[in-house]
């Protein structure tokens, strides 16, 4: 390049060097992930305003925290396969085409109600909890983080508009771990064949949960290890679960034959092979050809799978309830129940 040439270009930055100016801006990040920028030169005044925005669907958790939603933006409904049946309708926090889209949403709210109670005066959700069921979803990647299902009290009212087919729908209730649901909603429902797509299984981090006898989640503590032994005698495998809960004071120990590792998700009333152990629950698979079987809690429920993952880690999973048979009859126990979740290494 020219000596000439190279000195205009020196000269042509050196302007724009001199037109350039720092200016301050204030960015507004906003919960939607967007944001929204002010030159500060141009701002006068800042002031906050609390004002009364419309709310069709709140969520208070136990703890306090509230989340609001100022529309319900569609509001399906599942028609009873039989005359006399129970009419569903779910909704979300986001627009969807089908019920399955809700999940893609924080929150979903289920509903079912008896003919007899559809489109009539209030119901009282305390006092006539066979007219009904209602399960909040808290959504999360993949598919739910929880589900409640048990009202402690609150109100229902629908009604609908035989004119034009509008509905309303108006939920006020308490759930008994304290959550507290309010939703109103007034205007036209999505037909759909089910609603069963808005409600995804519940997705469980290395976690282990015990059901008291009234139902009641009573412990819920973090998977920090698991201990295994493999026998080459019995072709066993025995996993022992430690939690960080000091409520969690008994051994939690599941053994499973080697044959059912990688054999999915299990129905533990008809398979053999496998026991379960945390305090006085101690269930055991159903072998007919154990001549000891009569004499062992033999469970009627439940579902399990232990996978072995090619990096070594394995992914171990039960719930069950502490239901069995044995030689002193059927379905005896107790409704006690344990969900028990990990995917990592074992020692």
């Amino acid at each position: 390049m020219k000596k000439s040439n190279i000195i205009s270009v020196l000269m042509a930055m050196s302007i724009l060097n001199l037109n350039a100016a720092e200016e301050e801006f204030m960015v507004v990040s906003l919960k939607d992930g967007s944001k929204v920028e002010y030159n500060v030169k141009d701002v006068s005044r800042i002031a906050f305003d609390i004002r009364d925005v419309a709310v069709a669907f709140s969520i208070k958790s136990s703890d306090g925290e509230t989340v609001s939603y100022p529309s319900i933006p569609v509001l399906f409904r599942e028609s009873p396969t039989e005359t006399g049946g129970y009419t569903g309708f779910g909704f979300g926090t986001v627009h969807s085409d089908t019920p399955e889209g809700l999940a893609s949403g924080e929150y979903g709210l289920y509903l079912t109600l008896s003919a007899s109670k559809l489109y009539t005066s209030d119901l009282d959700l305390a006092n006539e909890r066979n007219s009904y069921s209602l399960q909040l979803v808290k959504y999360t990647e993949g598919g739910s983080e929880y589900i409640l299902d048990n009202v402690s009290e609150g109100t229902l009212t629908t009604a609908i508009d035989r004119k034009s087919g509008n509905v309303t729908l108006k939920i006020d209730a308490l759930f008994d771990d304290g959550t507290e649901v309010s939703a109103d909603y007034k205007g036209a429902v999505k037909s759909v064949e089910t609603l069963s797509g808005m409600i995804p299984g519940i997705v469980y981090g290395n976690e282990f949960f015990y059901y008291d006898l009234n139902g009641n989640q009573s412990i819920h503590a973090n998977v920090e290890s698991v201990d295994h032994t493999y026998s080459s005698y019995s072709k066993k495998h025995t996993f022992y679960f430690y939690t960080d809960s000091q409520k969690v004071y008994d051994d939690i120990k599941l053994v499973i034959e080697e044959d059912l590792i990688n054999a999915g998700t299990l129905n533990l009333s008809e398979t053999k092979g496998w026991s379960f152990q945390y305090g006085v629950i101690q269930l055991y698979g159903n072998d007919p050809s154990d001549p000891s079987a009569q004499y062992k809690n033999c469970a009627d429920n439940g579902t399990m799978k232990v996978a072995l993952n090619d990096d070594g880690t394995y992914e171990l999973f039960i719930e069950v309830q502490n239901y069995y048979n044995n030689y002193m009859g059927t379905h005896l126990g107790t409704p006690e129940k344990i969900i028990l979740n990990y995917v990592g290494a074992v020692e």
